[in-house]
């Protein structure tokens, strides 16, 4: 329901005599107020979701129904013939496009999908561009980092010759887009953000915009919220001030802005005349009071962030030292080995070791064989799909034995680069001496979203392009034949036009951090369009499809 609310409200629903809307759970029953005879769903296209609509329509029969789907599957509609309420129902299609998250940042809100990505949505991503290009005008520059780039390339071509091209006019307020396959850079998925957004995207989860803190961080309000999801974006004041902030900033921005408050209140007590009274109140006090209340919100937030990742130094230095091949083998291994003894979340433990795999291009037979088999008798063999898909997807494999001729059943080494080629080749890990002057609160670069550790590829792409334009040569080279370009014309800010970024598999909040930088820095304004937002979690979990 978080994207349809971004078009219509409940009371927009109710004015059109919608007068109940309730979740559908896949594990719970569905209770219908018998008054009310038509019955609608709002659904994705997958056999599970509609395996459950089945069931409740076989259960009220005589019940007009209604299904509604962000994209229509045949597969669908054959499920519903073969439970034999095809008859029963009509469907129709509902072509959500990109839903705005903020002004200079769009998604579509998809479901986190891994490199299998379905054609049908690289095939929306082209269809959201193609809308796009026929309401401001042809971008006459494409540039495409990816197979996927390349698939929605191919899709928009089809679509702009069965509905027509969209006009090219010379006052498009867009001049480039990067069309970026997510799994060119899988790095930036893994590693742990450090911007405050990015942290509470990792212990919150954002959806569609919005967070439910729970009751961890109401216990600490004064004024509870009662479960109420909170929109966040740059109308919270508070929350514009320090979402891209590294997070060694927030507290004391935080504390500083209380400190400030705590003046403006204080005035109240230095007024003598009533006037002076009446004039603070119509025009400070409610605004005071705003603030507070955000204010508080945040600071018990923040203070739930650290809590959670209360002795993450360790780990984040691992992650460092993993990326730029400085960590011991023995001590990374040591570290998976306290964190599996611990019980820790295991997927925080995969994403470590995968992130390792990736970097390192495979494990050693030793330290491969080990991991795998604690880590199942830890968590169980419930978890050996997982670890299986993982390694097809060449995320946590053995490293090969040169002499041996290894077979691979994963496409990802043909389809994507190895990290140690990409990272030096572009130059993605700043040098060590760089890297120990670091400072969040004078950094300028785009890496001070993993400190400095680490340069997100897509920003490292971008600032490589607008410095010294476009390379195919030297980007094939280092990232492999799925690099293309129409018109390689060089950005430039002067000509005050936009351009676009479109993440074709996700987008991160650390990226999205480092990209805001770079257009301040840069002057230029740059607009992001994704099929989702990742939440790191989830991301790997839709590699072993148990999402």
């Amino acid at each position: 329901m978080r994207p349809l609310d971004k078009i219509a409200s409940m009371s927009l629903l109710q004015q059109h005599n919608c007068l109940r809307v309730q979740q559908l759970h896949m594990d719970r029953a569905v209770f219908w107020d018998e008054s009310i005879d038509s019955r609608v769903f709002l659904i994705r296209p997958t056999i599970a979701v509609i395996r459950k609509v089945c069931e409740v329509i076989k259960a009220d029969p005589h019940r007009a129904y209604s299904l509604v789907f962000d994209r229509r599957s045949n597969l669908c509609e054959l499920e519903l013939e073969r439970n034999g309420v095809f008859g029963l129902v009509e469907s129709y299609e509902l072509n959500l496009s990109l839903i705005p998250l903020e002004s200079d940042l769009f998604s579509l809100e998809l479901p986190q999908s891994s490199t299998k990505l379905h054609n049908g949505e690289t095939y929306t991503m082209a269809k959201c561009l193609w809308q796009l290009q026929s309401l401001y005008g042809l971008i006459p520059t494409v540039y495409g980092i990816g197979p996927l780039s390349q698939e929605v390339e191919f899709h928009l071509k089809t679509i702009s010759a069965e509905l027509g091209e969209p006009p090219a006019t010379a006052d498009q307020p867009i001049s480039h887009v990067f069309l970026f396959d997510r799994h060119m850079d899988i790095i930036s998925a893994l590693l742990t953000g450090l911007t405050y957004e990015s942290m509470l995207n990792d212990v919150f989860s954002y959806s569609c915009g919005k967070i439910i803190f729970g009751d961890i961080v109401e216990n600490k309000l004064k004024q509870k919220m009662s479960g109420r999801a909170v929109s966040l974006n740059n109308s919270d004041a508070i929350f514009s001030a320090v979402r891209n902030k590294h997070m060694t900033e927030v507290f004391p921005f935080l504390s500083a802005k209380a400190k400030t408050l705590q003046t403006g209140f204080d005035k109240a007590s230095g007024l003598n005349k009533v006037e002076e009274v009446k004039d603070f109140v119509t025009n400070e006090l409610k605004s005071l009071k705003q603030t507070h209340r955000l204010l508080e919100l945040h600071i018990c937030a923040c203070e739930v962030v650290l809590d959670v990742n209360k002795g993450a130094n360790e780990r984040l230095t691992l992650e460092h030292g993993i990326i730029q091949r400085s960590a011991d083998a023995n001590d990374i291994m040591n570290y998976l080995e306290i964190c599996i003894c611990r019980q820790q979340n295991p997927w925080q433990v995969l994403q470590l070791a995968c992130l390792w795999s990736i970097c390192e291009n495979g494990l050693s037979t030793k330290h491969y064989n080990h991991f795998r088999s604690l880590f199942l008798q830890a968590y169980g063999y419930d978890y050996l799909p997982a670890l299986y898909q993982l390694s097809l997807e060449n995320l946590l494999v053995e490293k090969p034995v040169a002499t041996l001729p290894i077979r691979s059943h994963s496409t990802s080494p043909s389809r994507y680069p190895p990290f140690s080629q990409s990272s030096k080749a572009l130059s993605l890990i700043p040098e060590q001496n760089e890297k120990s002057k670091f400072d969040s609160n004078t950094s300028t670069q785009m890496s001070y979203v993993f400190s400095e550790a680490y340069t997100p590829l897509v920003c490292q792409i971008l600032a490589n392009v607008v410095n010294e334009g476009w390379n195919t040569a030297k980007l094939q080279k280092a990232l492999g034949q799925h690099i293309f370009c129409t018109n390689p014309t060089k950005p430039d800010n002067r000509i005050r036009k936009a351009i676009l970024i479109c993440f074709v598999g996700g987008v991160t909040f650390a990226e999205i951090a480092a990209i805001r930088l770079f257009a301040q820095n840069n002057n230029f304004r740059i607009i992001i369009i994704a099929t989702h937002i990742i939440q790191r979690e989830e991301f790997l979990k839709s590699f072993t499809q148990i999402i």
